[in-house]
């Protein structure tokens, strides 16, 4: 699948990312369901995430689908989940251009969007208008706001959304400019108004940059609580002088390592639920995740960026593949 990348790069370095971000997204979303389920690879490959089943392990993480808009063409896709946003209380415009830079030679982008978002409303209607046509993918909402009282709220409202199955809070976007959001007390804070509200599962997506002893008190906060757990990892912050807010979020093949290093680290530590998030362009990394470093789950990002919808395609066929290659598992 890689080589098929290779293929795309010297093409896309003639191609403004922010063009092939926006055309793209028009053409998912007004992609005819026949044409989608040409492109679906069904793959059953029942995990639990939580309390719930999935018909296999792979979903497209917070970033692609930040309103809700593609949802449907992903579940059609046969993703075994979705998820949606980062979203917000209110619509956001995110950061001027340029926000977006692209290092095809190293399949990764720095991304300095800045949390755009037609709000929880939109979103809500969105997900309401394919709720009946889900099949078993579960949407996941994943939330971002600049205080504590933002998060709560959100949670507050998708909790109540019949739409949506577990929220995802996104603690670590390279765009925040309060930077205490990791810190085990905030977190408990954080949990302990949640959970006083919310009933569903919760995930804290976390950033890679996070070090040991931090890592460590945020592990012990979640073990505290019934169905919370982690999401690893998000974007890695860097200055980025190039584009107009001076800091983004490196994602992509890059992060692969760096996420694996720090599930090890956890699972050494605990069992909580991990769902995997960064670098992950093919099958065999996911079975990787999931028979090695023992994930629940696994989102994929960047891969969509490089590879369209093919991307999903490619990874559920070769998962498929090199699972009946070793009879009939499961994960």
């Amino acid at each position: 699948m890689l080589i098929r990348h290779r293929r795309l790069r010297s093409l896309l370095r003639y191609i403004h990312p922010e063009v092939t971000y926006t055309l793209s997204h028009l053409a998912f979303r007004n992609m005819p369901s026949l044409i989608i389920k040409l492109l679906r690879e069904d793959l059953v490959l029942e995990t639990k995430l939580f309390n719930l089943k999935l018909r296999n392990p792979v979903g497209v993480g917070a970033g692609i689908d930040k309103n809700g808009d593609l949802a449907r063409v992903f579940i059609e896709l046969g993703c075994g989940f979705h998820v949606v946003g980062s979203v917000v209380l209110g619509e956001k415009r995110g950061n001027p251009h340029p926000r977006l830079y692209r290092y095809p030679e190293r399949l990764a982008l720095i991304n300095a969007l800045g949390l755009p978002s037609k709000g929880a409303s939109y979103v809500l209607r969105q997900l309401e208008r394919i709720s009946r046509r889900r099949e078993s993918a579960h949407i996941v909402a994943n939330i971002a706001g600049e205080s504590l009282q933002e998060l709560v709220a959100l949670s507050r409202i998708f909790d109540r959304a019949d739409s949506v199955d577990i929220i995802e809070i996104n603690l670590s976007c390279p765009q925040y400019t309060r930077s205490d959001f990791h810190r085990p007390d905030i977190v408990e804070e954080l949990l302990l108004k949640v959970r006083s509200i919310c009933t569903k599962p919760v995930l804290v997506k976390i950033s890679p940059r996070i070090d040991t002893s931090t890592l460590r008190g945020i592990v012990r906060v979640c073990e505290r609580f019934t169905n919370v757990g982690l999401t690893i990892s998000n974007s890695f912050p860097t200055t980025a002088g190039f584009l107009s807010s001076g800091v983004g979020g490196v994602s992509g093949l890059p992060l692969y390592r760096l996420s694996k290093k720090l599930i090890s680290y956890v699972r050494a530590l605990s069992d909580v639920t991990v769902v995997a998030c960064g670098g992950v362009f093919t099958g065999r990394q996911v079975l990787e995740l999931i028979t090695k470093y023992n994930v629940s789950a696994v989102q994929i990002v960047t891969a969509l960026a490089y590879g369209g919808l093919h991307a999903v395609s490619n990874i559920l066929k070769e998962l498929k593949h090199i699972v009946r290659g070793h009879g009939d598992q499961r994960c």
